[in-house]
């Protein structure tokens, strides 16, 4: 498993290696995360995660799972 480095910045555009990195997600929470609705951006073979896209995601899967509790 990764271990989290940093803090995710709205504003940086993540090379999918760098998001896993700071985020500390790895590849299979990741994988789960897309297939959740976590946006991804692809040029030819290469990923990235937009901060502020990840945020968003979170916040969505925060308010699903708290409406699922209600």
């Amino acid at each position: 498993m990764s271990q989290a480095i940093g803090q995710i910045d709205p504003d940086i555009l993540y090379p999918l290696e760098e998001f896993k990195r700071v985020s500390g997600m790895g590849t299979c929470a990741l994988r789960t995360a897309r297939n959740a609705g976590l946006r991804m951006l692809q040029t030819g073979h290469r990923k990235y995660v937009k901060g502020q896209d990840f945020i968003d995601y979170l916040e969505s899967v925060n308010c699903n799972s708290t409406t699922m509790n209600a």
